[in-house]
């Protein structure tokens, strides 16, 4: 154990200085293609109709990096809906696809193309032929309508290609409205964005389509080439790394797994930090081509907030060493607790930023008759009352959450959504965050269960 904290503490040290003298990186130009999606503006909102919003299903491919594995419960509330009378419209809010976990043997991790788009798409609506199914009885109520947010995880949607398989798929002629796409939508009262913006680890500098080169947002590179391989690895504690968010968070999961002196656990940790180490060497910065507003990005790479990261951590773990040196005892308890520590930091940093960053939309004169400010990406399903008129509601995940790191303990309220009227025409609009608790029993209001990891703050507009 000493030898292993001495090697991640050297480790760690050395990322330190590479990062120092990698701060200036030289930008990566990029060219906008006509794939792209535009936002869904007011003119294009039905007024008044009952609207669902869904967020983070990560549909995959169904293997074992698929973490989507509630087929039956979405199958049923889609069912439900499309019994309901009145026109519905179902907003699936981000990252619905999880395009960066699909493996294929004839499409390269890293080939992003319409054909690549189009075949991980193809694998992911085999996988959940259930809810697909679903999906098209929900449309085929002729007053229904899907829309679909572009997040992070299927930014692949901006491809034509992607478009039209899902529309085939559903049976749908390529001009149908009944099902669209949008990279925003604003209108009857609601502002909604999947959220990645907000996230430094995932913001596109151009994210309302594709561009080339292919713009390979650092969260991105992350899943493909490191939570993908470390997923593979046979320990038990594997399959959790992509359910703690925010991605970064994974630093300080690894080091406060509580088994970590379990050597395959161990090897699994260390294995996560050189990855990371070896992303962020390697990281790249991407500036518009012929816009010299965007060339400031090049000055804000990720290095300077992993830095302060890496070095606490290197701290950290020299201190156990040496401790471990003097007494023959790994301080384990003392180890993991502040481990933790940061990792909940981290974890109430990342839901406060979205917060912020609605509340300063919500600021802007434009949005003065808005009531809801939606959006997902965090995984962490939240109600904030940016003022007396104004409320700010993270629609959460339908996917695994840990909810404390020690006893990999998860989030009981598994399947949350938001459900929109309008009580009279011209009128605000009516929400309530619900928890879909299956065909025979009605939904449940949504309660807060992790006060702990969220920060009690006030977000005043």
């Amino acid at each position: 154990m000493l030898s292993a904290l001495r090697s991640l503490s050297l480790a760690l040290v050395g990322t330190c200085v590479a990062l120092i003298i990698r701060r200036r990186l030289h930008p990566v130009r990029i060219r906008p293609t006509n794939e792209t999606t535009p936002p869904i503006v007011p003119d294009d909102i039905r007024p008044g109709i009952r609207r669902l919003v869904l967020s983070d299903l990560h549909l995959g491919a169904g293997d074992r990096l698929d973490d989507f594995t509630a087929n039956a419960e979405l199958t049923a509330l889609l069912h439900h809906y499309a019994a309901e009378p009145g026109p519905t419209e179902l907003i699936l809010a981000g990252d619905t696809f999880e395009f960066l976990q699909v493996c294929l043997p004839d499409v390269p991790d890293l080939e992003w193309s319409p054909r690549a788009a189009a075949r991980r798409l193809e694998t992911i609506l085999q996988a959940h032929s259930e809810p697909v199914a679903a999906l098209r009885s929900f449309l085929a109520q002729r007053e229904n309508q899907v829309t679909v947010i572009i997040g992070n995880h299927d930014f692949e949607l901006h491809y034509a290609s992607a478009k039209q398989t899902l529309r085939q798929v559903l049976g749908l002629a390529s001009d149908d409205p009944r099902l669209r796409f949008g990279v925003q939508y604003e209108g009857d009262g609601i502002f909604l964005v999947h959220g990645n913006q907000f996230d430094r680890w995932n913001r596109f500098v151009h994210f309302d389509g594709i561009c080339e080169p292919f713009e390979v947002v650092f969260g991105t590179r992350l899943i493909r080439e490191a939570i993908n391989l470390l997923e593979d690895e046979p320990v038990e504690v594997a399959t959790l790394i992509d359910n703690v968010k925010p991605l970064s968070a994974i630093f300080w999961y690894a080091l406060s797994l509580p088994t970590l002196r379990n050597r395959a656990t161990r090897r699994l940790a260390a294995r996560g930090l050189v990855l990371l180490i070896n992303l962020l060497l390697r990281n790249t910065a991407y500036v518009l081509d012929d816009d010299p507003r965007q060339h400031t990005l090049s000055q804000r790479p990720l290095w300077k907030p992993m830095y302060h990261q890496v070095a606490l951590a290197a701290t950290l773990l020299g201190r156990a060493a040496g401790v471990r040196q003097q007494s023959g005892v790994f301080p384990e308890a003392a180890f993991q607790r502040a481990a933790e520590r940061e990792l909940r930091r981290s974890v109430r940093a990342f839901g406060s930023t979205s917060v912020r960053s609605m509340a300063r939309i919500a600021r802007d004169p434009r949005h003065r008759s808005t009531s809801l400010f939606i959006c997902g990406h965090t995984h962490l399903a939240q109600i904030v009352a940016l003022n007396e008129r104004q409320t700010y509601i993270n629609t959460g995940t339908w996917t695994d959450v840990i909810v404390d790191v020690v006893t990999s303990q998860r989030q009981q309220q598994r399947f949350p959504y938001l459900e929109i009227t309008y009580p009279a025409p011209g009128s605000p609009p009516d929400w309530r965050l619900l928890v879909w608790r299956g065909a025979s029993d009605s939904p449940s209001p949504w309660r807060d269960e992790r006060p702990s990891m969220l920060e009690k703050v006030e977000y005043p507009v």
